[in-house]
Parts: C-alpha cells; structure tokens; sequence
C-alpha cells in the first residue's frame, strides 16, 4: 500500500480540499481501494466525507499514536493507498506521519 500524506504548516493552505480530491480521483482511476485518513483535529476531511453520498474512498478513523497499526491493517484489507490530512503545524507527531509516507505534498 502506498501512502501519500499532506503537510504544511500553513493553514488554509489547501491539504484538506486537495486530499479528498486526489483520493476520489485515484479511487475513479482504479488505483484503489483508498483510504481517507484525517489526522486534523479540525477533522475537517472527516466532515466532508460525512456529508458525501459516495461510500468511495473509504475512510479509516484514527490517531496518529494509532497510524502505524491502523494501516497495517488496511494494508491487510486490501487498500492500495492511503491518503493522510494532516494539521497545520510540523509537530514532533506530524513528523512521524511525515516518515511513514511514500510521498508528502507540500501545497504553498
């Protein structure tokens, strides 16, 4: 499974919005099955996906002491990408979502 997260220490700099998008795409491009993961105390994604009527990407609630297990387990499910929302802000906590990604976008 690979696993792309959001990072900025910007807020409104885009991570959310950009998040949902790219896993609806990648989910409409077959690279799926995707997970949705907001780790945003804001839970702003969470929002959005609550208010969707498409069950696709899926999403995976957790915390970031939780993350590494709760994707192993998705990795086990069958999931093909993880697309992580992360706060506004590089914490020490951040950081460790930062070095479980394969790939970290960076919207300015």
């Amino acid at each position: 499974m690979r696993i792309l997260a959001l990072a900025s220490q910007k807020g409104g700099s885009g991570k959310t919005t950009l998040s949902g998008h790219l896993a609806v795409q990648a989910e409409r491009a077959g690279a799926g099955p995707v997970a949705l993961i907001d780790v945003d105390p804001q839970a702003s994604l969470a929002d959005w996906w609550n208010e969707r009527e498409a069950g696709e990407p899926a999403f995976a609630s957790t915390t970031v002491a939780r993350l590494a297990a709760d994707l192993d387990a998705l990795r086990q499910q069958g999931f093909k990408l993880a697309v992580i929302d992360t706060p506004p802000a590089i914490t020490v906590a951040i950081q460790s979502v930062i070095a479980i990604a394969d790939l970290v976008v960076i919207p300015t």
